[in-house]
């Protein structure tokens, strides 16, 4: 194994455990905010990371934070792959806001992608598209992980209060985990919306960046050094004409601190957290 070389804060780490990508600066800010490691900046060909220390007790992350140029599942995916070249890390993880699914999920909800796909990618006939509907699912054992959280009350109550909801909404928001779907154009079309229920029954919500991230994370894995990915995003809207920010700061910070416990409970677990020190810089 090569062992992680530790280096000044000034010039920050060699590698990371975990690379944090938001698509937009809305989404970022809450992000550093929600986190509060005490980011530094640092370049790398090009590429501007944020770099900091995730820590409970004696045990540590560390963490790279970046926001690709444009928004889109093809600068996610080109990001990301960079961000696992650069940094070599255990998992990559995506925050920020979604459209959701209406009358499956409600404004303020969390969506964890157990599957995501590409829905403009497909066969064009008869004035359709039919989406080929290529998936990248998620590790059952993730999803076990990750459920043990979400089935924390106590935790997700906390989660969900500590960002103020819009002025007059008094629902308790909820974490759902379901298929998403990602393309690269933003949807305003209620029809369009049904339409992709139709295709894919128990599909959540829908996005621009996260088939792009779990893309990268699938195809950089290797046998000897597996990349985890992580999607987690607030519903701000419908998918529809009606869309609005209300809901933006929302689930910007909700989503990210979502993230944050999740890694806060992963130093918890021994055996978790043994893994990914033990994968810690360790060459692919």
């Amino acid at each position: 194994m090569l062992l992680c070389k530790v280096v000044s804060i000034a010039s920050g780490f060699d590698c990371v455990d975990v690379v944090l990508i938001t698509a937009i600066s809305e989404e970022q800010k809450a992000m550093k905010k929600c986190f509060g490691v005490g980011f530094e900046t640092q370049l790398r060909d090009g590429i501007r990371y944020s770099v900091g220390t995730l820590k409970k007790n004696e045990r540590f992350l560390r963490i790279a934070a970046v926001q690709p140029a444009e928004m889109g599942p093809v600068s996610a995916a080109v990001v990301a792959t960079r961000a696992i070249r650069d940094w070599n890390p255990c998992a990559i993880a995506m925050t920020g806001i979604c459209a959701g699914m209406e009358g499956m999920v409600r404004l303020g909800d969390l969506v964890v992608a157990s599957q995501v796909f590409d829905h403009v990618a497909g066969t064009f006939r008869d004035g359709h598209l039919i989406p080929f509907q290529q998936s990248v699912s998620q590790e059952p054992w993730l999803l076990q992980f990750l459920g043990s959280l979400r089935e924390d009350r106590r935790a997700m109550n906390r989660l969900f209060d500590s960002c103020a909801r819009p002025a007059a909404v008094e629902q308790v928001s909820e974490v759902h985990v379901g298929a998403m779907a990602s393309g690269s154009f933003v949807v305003k079309d209620a029809a369009y919306m049904r339409s992709l229920l139709d295709k894919t029954s128990k599909l959540l919500a829908l996005d621009m960046e996260s088939f792009g991230v779990a893309s990268a994370a699938k195809m950089c894995s290797t046998l000897r050094r597996p990349v985890g990915w992580l999607v987690v995003k607030g519903v701000v809207d419908y998918g529809d004409a009606l869309k609005g920010d209300d809901w933006h700061e929302y689930c910007c910070f909700v989503s990210a601190k979502f993230a944050r416990l999740a890694l806060e409970l992963l130093l918890t677990r021994d055996k978790a957290y043994q893994f990914m020190a033990d994968q810690r810089c360790e060459e692919r």
